[in-house]
């Protein structure tokens, strides 16, 4: 009986610490979206201003929610701050994709609304 209740303890032990764990890496995660300002949005100018506070951006891919491939920008010379010319790309909702210089991509919702 001791071994049974000594085998319990451990994996809940072990259970709840694979939890903390899992916290741990959305809470980074959420933290690297946060350092990406992505303005106006919704975008009703088709001007949209990318802005990454610690690294720099080297591609930037604009793609509808059917996974259409609407624009992409690759940068030879890395920036912080981007601005985007969008006139050409219809209204609606797109998923924008922006990849640092260490390939770490991060991807925003953009809402295009113009008048």
């Amino acid at each position: 009986m001791k071994y049974i209740i000594l085998i319990l303890f451990i994996f809940i032990g072990f259970h709840s610490f694979s939890q903390n764990t899992d916290f741990n890496q959305i809470s980074i995660e959420d933290e690297a979206k946060k350092e990406v300002k992505v303005y106006p949005n919704p975008c009703k100018n088709s001007k949209v201003t990318v802005e990454f506070a610690s690294k720099e951006i080297s591609e930037i891919r604009l793609t509808s929610l059917v996974g259409e491939q609407v624009l992409l920008i690759k940068y030879d010379f890395p920036l912080p701050k981007i601005q985007l010319r969008l006139n050409e790309i219809p209204n609606g909702i797109y998923l924008l994709q922006i990849t640092t210089t260490d390939n770490k991509p991060t991807v925003k919702k953009l809402m295009i609304s113009k008048n």
